[in-house]
């Protein structure tokens, strides 16, 4: 079963958390925890596994941020959640040489919450104007104009 395989392959890596999902009322069947330089070693075993990068966004907790990176298999149904907590003002290891399509998804969240993404290929924004000074999705934007 991939869920094991996969459990086996985190393993050696010490992660912060490896647990199983309860797939119906999460849409996972593993959630994991990782920090900010586990996260390539965790995309090259989900990569080895033959899983695919199904969506990554960040949310923005005020205090820091949790970026949630979500794998699949077309083989076998088996989603993984992983966590990944950032500091505000801090950056990230691209995982853009592992999966292709990560640039994108980068690229999104670099331009909607300014976070940044080390040895990325081409970190610039994706949607909004090459000249924006600000992050739309940050949970302060627009505070100091009196918007609620």
């Amino acid at each position: 079963m991939l869920k094991d395989n996969l459990t086996k392959a985190l393993a050696p890596l010490n992660l912060e958390k490896v647990a199983e999902g309860d797939y119906a009322k999460t849409g996972y069947h593993l959630e994991v925890a990782a920090l900010p330089a586990q996260l390539p070693d965790v995309a090259q075993a989900m990569l080895a596994a033959d899983c695919f990068l199904e969506s990554f966004t960040a949310v923005d907790l005020i205090e820091a941020f949790d970026l949630v990176y979500h794998f699949a298999s077309f083989d076998e149904l088996c989603r993984t959640a992983v966590h990944v907590p950032l500091g505000k003002k801090k950056g990230m290891p691209t995982i853009s040489h592992i999966y292709p399509g990560a640039d994108w998804y980068e690229r999104e969240v670099f331009d909607l919450f300014g976070i940044h993404f080390f040895n990325h290929p081409n970190l610039k924004r994706l949607l909004l104007p090459e000249d924006a000074d600000f992050h739309p999705l940050l949970k302060d934007f627009g505070a100091s104009q009196g918007n609620d």
